[in-house]
């Protein structure tokens, strides 16, 4: 606690002689879970959040510095420069505790990373390699490569894992995430409209293998209602929808099942309620899944 309570303060210090912009979050949850089939009842109190420092100086925002904290301990901290920026390209290197990847691929940790970002119309690429010394892996140096490519309607991210540690005579674990924005492609005014794709692909595997995670949905907003649909292979399907029809409360709600529903208890649902007062954002929920419920209150700011 001692060292996130200097570190926060010797931030804000350097903000206030410095022509430094600062960003950030922080939230604070109680939560009690509710175990019916004992029953018991745990509270817990839990909270985090991030400070983001951008160095403004006579060159615009060349470099910065993240942190982000669970509790009272740093989870991820990173310091970053550019190193070239023009309209059509520029290279930033990244350098401390990183997180990247897919929905269903993913890394984290120490690493020295590299981003390419290439502008040309409506086309966009960013390319970012993480080199970083895995801890007791097969090689003394490994990679992860990422890509995020939007061009009209399109965007594209895919993640390989551990591209040097695979070896040559094998693949790396590779993630993808797809989405179309079908308002756009189809020409809907007043609307949201989108379809996505999330997969993780084992390129060593053969047949439904080569997929041990995939998920397909659907999503719109049209308005004071959105909402969407799913299925996460290979047998959940699920929706949610939010409400802003009691603005200034904003209301939601979620329900997942399994495609081979035998009774009431194999479904989970839940519910919440946020609201906005003053500086501090407000969250009510409760969720189910049997045999346990959860009911708690989140309240977080922004900065």
């Amino acid at each position: 606690m001692r060292k996130l309570l200097v570190l926060l303060v010797a931030l804000v210090t350097v903000a206030a002689f410095a022509a430094v912009s600062i960003s950030g979050s922080a939230w604070a949850k109680l939560s009690v879970e509710f175990d019916t089939a004992t029953p018991q009842a745990t509270p817990t109190i839990t909270s985090g959040g991030s400070v983001r420092l951008v160095l403004s100086g006579n060159v615009g925002q060349k470099t910065g510095f993240s942190v982000s904290f669970s509790g009272f301990g740093v989870s991820s901290a990173y310091v970053w420069e550019k190193i070239y920026t023009s309209d059509a390209f520029s290279v930033k290197y990244r350098l401390g505790t990183l997180s990247r990847g897919t929905t269903y691929v993913s890394n984290s940790g120490g690493a020295f990373a590299l981003d390419f970002a290439i502008a040309s119309g409506d086309v966009k690429d960013d390319l970012s390699v993480f080199v970083y010394f895995p801890a007791g892996g097969s090689t003394l140096v490994d990679a992860d490569v990422y890509n995020k490519l939007s061009f009209t309607f399109v965007t594209l991210a895919a993640f390989a894992k551990g591209v040097v540690s695979a070896g040559a005579g094998s693949f790396p674990l590779i993630g993808l995430d797809a989405t179309i924005d079908l308002a756009k492609a189809l020409s809907i005014e007043n609307a949201s409209l989108s379809a996505y794709a999330n997969l993780k692909i084992d390129p060593n595997a053969t047949g439904m293998g080569m997929l041990p995670n995939y998920k397909f949905g659907v999503s719109f907003g049209i308005d004071k209602l959105s909402g969407g649909a799913y299925f996460e292979g290979p047998d959940t399907i699920g929706a949610s929808f939010e409400t802003t029809v009691l603005s200034p409360v904003t209301l939601g709600g979620y329900v997942e099942l399994p495609t081979t529903l035998t009774g009431f208890g194999d479904i989970s649902l839940g519910a919440y309620a946020t609201w906005t007062s003053e500086l501090l954002s407000h969250k009510v929920s409760i969720d189910f899944a049997q045999p346990k419920a959860t009911v708690a209150w989140t309240v977080s700011v922004s900065f």
